[in-house]
């Protein structure tokens, strides 16, 4: 499993750009990537996100 390990100064910045940055994929993308850091499950991401696990797997690349 992808493990992904970010500085808390970029953590922060994810969680403030998932609800304020312009566009909308980008706020889902970051979004996911801020509930991956946290250690939440794929499972739990894709319900919590409403997107399919194949689309979480390409917004972690």
């Amino acid at each position: 499993m992808l493990k992904i390990d970010f500085r808390q100064e970029y953590i922060d910045k994810l969680h403030y750009e998932c609800y304020h940055y312009l566009h909308s994929l980008v706020q889902k993308k970051m979004e996911v990537m801020y509930l991956k850091n946290q250690g939440i499950k794929h499972k739990y991401i894709c319900i919590l996100c409403k997107i399919e696990k194949t689309i979480l797997i390409n917004s972690l690349h």
